[in-house]
C-alpha cells in the first residue's frame, strides 16, 4: 500500500488535511481537536497500526478508528427502522455483458454483490422495478442485514442507504452530511465516506435516481453520477435505484452510455431488475399482516383466491407490493367483504391505484370521519379536494413533506371554500394529522407525507383534473411551469375523468395557446406535451380528429402504442420518443424536430407528411426478435428508414448527393465493437475478440487502426491478470455516431474518422 494513500486516508477524517504528516513510517494527525501518533508497520505483506500501544490490522483502524463503523452500525439499528412484515422480492441480474442471472432474493443478491471486492473498477448496480415493486423497502432491508451483521462481527462492510429526494446531484455532499446529521455521526464527513468505499468497507446506495433524472434531467443526473464515480477511482460498490420506466425509453444499454463513455471512469455497470410477486408472496403478506388494532386477516388463501377470480390473475393489486400491502390493510380493516373491495377496485389496471385510493378515503368517510351524530365530516368527492391542495403545495414547495402546522392551514383554507360548518371545522383540522393517506416523514415527526409516491402523483392529477374543468389558465400554467411531471400524472389526468374527444380537443387547443406564448424557459412545454399526448391517445382510438399540437415537447415513451389520426403538430420538439407499435396516419408535422426516434416493427406513418424545416435524426428501428443496434444520424438514411415505414417529405434534403456508404461488413463490426461500451467504461482485446468472433480479424485490421489514428478511442492500461490491451472511448457514443453526418455539430476528428472509413 503506497503511503500517499494511507496518507489521503487519514486525511478523510482529519481536522485539517494539511497539517496530516505520513513519512518515516510514521502518522502524525489531529482529530476532533485530538492529536494523534501512530506508527505504521508492515508484517506478512499487510500494513498494520499501532497506536495507544494496541497493534491493529490497518483497515480495522481506517474503518473502526477513523470511520467509526461501529458507532454508524448501532446508530442505524437504532434509528432506522426495520421493515415488518417484510416479504422478499426475486430479482434478475443482467451484467456487463448482457448475461442474465437466474431468479433468487433481491436481498441476497444485493448481499453478496456489496460484499463482494471488485478489481480495477467500481461496481455500479442499477436496481429497477416498478413504482410500488419494493425498491425502498428492499434498501431498507438490507441496510439493517449489514448494520446486524457488522455488530455481530459476520462482516467487514456496511451499507449507507441515502435518500437523495429529488436532491441535484451536485450536492450529494449535503444528502450524505444529512443522514449522518441523523444518525448522529460526529466527526465523519463525505471525504471520508468516498474514502471508505474506495477500500470496501462501505458500500452505498442512491434511492430515488429516476427523482434525479425527472427533476434535472437525464444529461446532468448522469454526469453528476459520473463525476461522483470518478472520485471513487476504479473502487468500491455504487447502488443506484430508479423506476423501470426511464429505462424502457429507450434500451437499458444506453441509459449507462454517458456513464461508461466518460474519460477517466473505469466502471462496470449491472442491471438488477425486480420481479413483480406471485402468489406466495402474496399469500405471505396477507398471513403476516396485522392491523394497527392487531387484527389478522381470516383465510388469506380463499380471499386470495376470491380476488384472483374478480380481478383476474394478472391484475397488478395481485402483484405489486406496495397495492398488496394497502389491500392486506383494507382487508384487515374494512368491515365488507373481500368481494365487495374486489368489485370497487375495477378490473382495469390503470385505476388500479386510483380505486385504492377510493376505498381508503371511502373507508374514512363511512368509518372514521364521522360526526357523533353520525354524518360525515367530509364527502369523498370533498376528501380528494383537501388532499388535492396539500398535494398542490408539496408541489409548489418542491418537497414530499410539509409541516403539520402547515397541512392544517391548507385544511383550514379548503374547508373554508367548502363552507363546511363551524362547528365541524376544528375536528377536520384536528384529524388531518392522522389521516389514512398520510404517514409522519422520515426526517421529522412534525412533518407530514402522504404514504407512498403514487398517492401524491395521484392527487396532484386531480388537482391538474380540477384546474382543466375550471378552465384555470393561470392556476394550471403555475402548476406546469414550476417541475417535470412524472408521467403517470399525466396518464392520470387523461383517465381518472371521462373526457370526451371535444373535451380533449378544446383542452389541447388550450395548452397550445399558452405553450405558443411562453418567453421564458420552464417546464410549461414538457408538461403540456405530457398532457396533450395523453389525452390524445386516450380519445384516439375513436373518431381521432381535429386536435393541434403547437410549441410543445414530447419526451420518452408517452406516444408509444398510440394511434392518431389527422393531427397537427407545428413547432414541436421529439426527443427520444419511442414510437413501438405507434399507427399513426395523415398527420401533418410542420417546423418539428425530432432528435431520437424509435420504432418497431408494427410502427407505421401512413399518409404523414413532414414539411417546412422538419427534420428526423437518430433513428432506431427494431424488426422483429433482431438487436436493435444504434442510432443512425445521417440526415438522408433517417428520412429514408421514415419513408418505409410511410411517411413523406416535403423539404429540401440537406445534402444535395448521397455519402458514399461504409461497407456493409466494417459498419455491423464497428456496430458491434460500440455497443460494448453501453455497459462498459473499457474494452479488453479479449472481450472486443469474443464480442466480434468471425469479424475480429477484418476489425482489427481495418477499423481499429482508423479508431486509434484519428483518436476516436485510445489505449489504457490493463490492470487484470494476462498481457492484453485495454481500449477507452475519448467522445460519446452518441457524438460519434452523429459524426457520419459530415454537417453534424461535432468535432472534426469524428468527421474525419467517417471519411476515412469511407475509403
Amino acid at each position: 500500500m503506497e503511503l500517499e494513500e494511507i496518507r489521503a486516508d487519514i486525511a478523510a477524517f482529519a481536522d485539517s488535511e494539511e497539517d496530516v504528516i505520513v513519512d518515516k513510517g510514521m502518522a502524525i494527525f489531529q482529530r476532533n481537536r485530538q492529536m494523534y501518533d501512530c506508527r505504521l508497520l508492515e508484517v506478512a505483506g499487510e500494513v498494520e497500526v499501532e497506536i495507544d500501544g494496541a497493534r491493529i490490522p490497518y483497515r480495522k483502524f481506517l474503518g473502526e478508528e477513523l470511520g467509526r463503523l461501529s458507532v454508524l452500525a448501532e446508530a442505524i439499528r437504532q434509528k432506522r427502522e426495520d421493515v415488518q412484515p417484510y416479504i422478499d422480492t426475486k430479482a434478475t441480474v443482467i451484467d456487463s455483458l448482457n448475461r442474465a442471472a437466474n431468479l433468487r432474493s433481491g436481498v441476497d443478491i444485493l448481499w453478496d454483490e456489496c460484499r463482494a471486492k471488485s478489481v480495477g473498477e467500481t461496481k455500479l448496480i442499477f436496481l429497477t422495478g416498478d413504482a410500488g415493486d419494493g425498491k425502498t423497502a428492499l434498501l431498507r432491508r438490507l441496510t439493517r442485514r449489514f448494520a446486524d451483521a457488522y455488530s455481530r462481527h459476520q462482516t467487514e462492510t456496511l451499507l449507507l442507504h441515502i435518500d437523495t429526494q429529488a436532491r441535484s446531484f451536485v450536492r450529494l455532499e449535503e444528502a450524505v452530511a444529512r443522514d449522518l446529521g441523523q444518525l448522529r455521526i460526529a466527526g465523519v464527513y463525505y471525504s471520508g465516506i468516498i474514502r471508505l468505499i474506495r477500500r470496501g468497507l462501505l458500500a452505498i446506495a442512491i434511492d430515488g435516481f429516476d427523482e434525479l433524472l425527472a427533476e434535472v434531467g437525464f444529461g446532468e443526473a448522469y454526469s453528476g453520477l459520473g463525476g461522483f464515480l470518478r472520485q471513487l477511482d476504479g473502487n468500491g460498490i455504487v447502488v443506484a435505484s430508479a423506476r423501470s420506466a426511464y429505462f424502457e425509453v429507450e434500451n437499458y444499454a444506453a441509459q449507462t452510455r454517458l456513464l461508461t463513455s466518460l474519460p477517466g471512469s473505469q466502471v462496470t455497470v449491472q442491471h438488477m431488475r425486480l420481479a413483480r410477486w406471485e402468489r406466495p408472496e402474496a399469500l405471505e403478506m396477507f398471513t403476516l399482516f396485522r392491523s394497527p388494532e392487531g387484527t389478522a386477516m381470516a383465510e388469506p388463501g380463499p380471499v386470495y383466491d376470491e380476488l384472483c377470480q374478480r380481478l383476474g390473475t394478472e391484475h397488478p393489486v395481485l402483484h405489486r407490493p406496495f397495492l398488496v400491502f394497502q389491500m392486506a390493510s383494507l382487508l384487515t380493516s374494512s368491515r365488507q367483504p373481500a368481494g365487495r373491495i374486489a368489485d370497487e377496485l375495477g378490473p382495469s389496471a390503470l385505476q388500479v391505484v386510483p380505486n385504492v385510493i377510493t376505498a381508503l378515503l371511502r373507508r374514512e368517510v363511512e368509518e372514521k370521519w364521522r360526526h357523533p351524530a353520525g354524518q360525515p365530516y367530509l364527502t369523498l368527492e370533498q376528501h380528494v379536494d383537501l388532499l388535492s391542495a396539500i398535494a398542490d403545495e408539496m408541489w409548489t414547495q418542491g418537497k414530499n413533506s410539509l409541516p403539520v402546522d402547515l397541512v392544517q392551514v391548507i385544511t383550514e383554507a379548503v374547508i373554508e371554500d367548502l363552507k363546511i360548518a363551524a362547528t365541524r371545522r376544528i375536528p377536520i383540522i384536528q384529524r388531518v394529522k392522522a389521516h389514512a393517506l398520510f404517514h409522519s416523514s422520515s426526517t421529522s415527526q412534525k412533518d407530514l407525507t402522504f404514504d407512498h409516491d403514487e398517492f401524491l402523483n395521484y392527487f396532484l392529477a386531480s388537482r391538474v383534473v380540477r384546474l382543466l374543468k375550471a378552465r384555470d389558465t393561470f392556476g394550471l400554467q403555475r402548476l406546469c411551469e414550476m417541475h417535470s411531471f412524472p408521467r403517470i400524472v399525466g396518464v392520470w389526468a387523461a383517465n381518472i375523468e371521462p373526457w370526451t374527444e371535444g373535451q380533449a380537443v378544446e383542452i389541447v387547443m388550450r395548452l397550445s395557446s399558452m405553450t405558443r406564448k411562453e418567453v421564458r424557459s420552464t417546464y410549461l412545454k414538457q408538461n403540456a406535451g405530457l398532457l396533450a399526448s395523453q389525452l390524445a391517445r386516450n380519445v384516439g382510438t375513436r373518431q381521432g380528429a381535429g386536435f393541434v399540437f403547437d410549441s410543445m415537447y414530447f419526451e420518452g415513451d408517452v406516444w408509444t402504442g398510440s394511434s392518431l389520426s389527422s393531427a397537427e403538430f407545428q413547432k414541436c420538439t421529439f426527443i427520444n420518443v419511442n414510437l413501438a407499435d405507434s399507427h399513426w396516419s395523415n398527420c401533418h408535422l410542420n417546423d418539428c424536430r425530432i432528435d431520437g426516434l424509435t420504432c418497431s416493427a408494427g410502427t407505421s406513418f401512413s399518409g404523414c407528411v413532414f414539411t417546412g424545416t422538419s427534420y428526423v435524426l437518430g433513428v432506431l428501428i427494431s424488426e422483429g426478435d433482431e438487436p436493435a443496434g444504434l442510432r443512425n444520424y445521417v440526415p438522408e438514411a433517417c428520412m429514408a428508414l421514415v419513408e418505409r415505414k410511410g411517411g413523406r417529405f416535403e423539404i429540401q434534403a440537406t445534402h444535395p448527393t448521397l455519402l458514399v456508404p461504409v461497407a456493409p461488413e466494417k459498419r455491423r463490426a464497428l456496430d458491434v465493437f460500440l455497443r460494448i461500451f453501453s455497459r462498459n467504461s473499457g474494452a479488453t482485446e479479449d472481450l472486443v475478440r469474443m464480442k466480434l468472433g468471425t469479424r475480429y480479424a477484418a476489425f482489427r485490421a481495418s477499423a481499429l487502426p482508423v479508431l486509434l489514428r484519428r483518436n476516436v478511442i485510445r489505449r489504457t492500461d490493463y490492470r487484470g491478470r494476462g498481457d492484453q490491451e485495454r481500449y477507452e472511448l475519448n467522445h460519446p457514443i452518441e457524438d460519434i455516431l452523429r459524426a457520419e453526418d459530415p454537417d453534424a455539430p461535432v468535432p472534426q476528428n469524428l468527421r474525419d474518422f467517417w471519411n476515412e472509413l469511407r475509403q
